[in-house]
């Protein structure tokens, strides 16, 4: 198997007998890696893998970022839907309409909101 992540794996037995001296080194990690696999160790019978090493200090700093990815992603997809009812609301204003097809403020914000949930299906 070819070198992961720069390190070549390990087989169990190297990784029973080397366990103590990785740990200790990966707990004197102060910075996160710029990736999870950076540092991680790939550890499995014949070093085929099944088993991954990784500094707790890289796995913490990943799911802070991915935490903040989600935020920012689930604030993006509010901006876009107050974008859309904007705009659906310029192009309604831009048209002539007769009273009698004028659609409530309400029914259009759950039409739009409709629309959404079948974008995400």
């Amino acid at each position: 198997m070819p070198l992961a992540w720069g390190r070549a794996p390990l087989t169990v037995e190297e990784a029973r007998r080397q366990l103590y001296g990785l740990a200790s080194g990966l707990v004197r990690l102060r910075k996160p890696a710029g990736s999870l696999l950076e540092r991680a160790r790939l550890v499995g019978p014949h070093r085929r893998g099944g088993l991954l090493l990784v500094p707790e200090i890289d796995a913490s700093a990943t799911l802070d970022r991915l935490e903040r990815l989600t935020r920012e992603n689930t604030e993006l997809h509010e901006e876009l839907e107050a974008l859309g009812i904007v705009l659906l609301a310029l192009q309604r204003l831009g048209q002539p309409t007769e009273i009698e097809r004028l659609i409530p403020l309400d029914e259009l914000v759950r039409t739009f909101a409709g629309d959404q949930q079948r974008g995400d299906e």
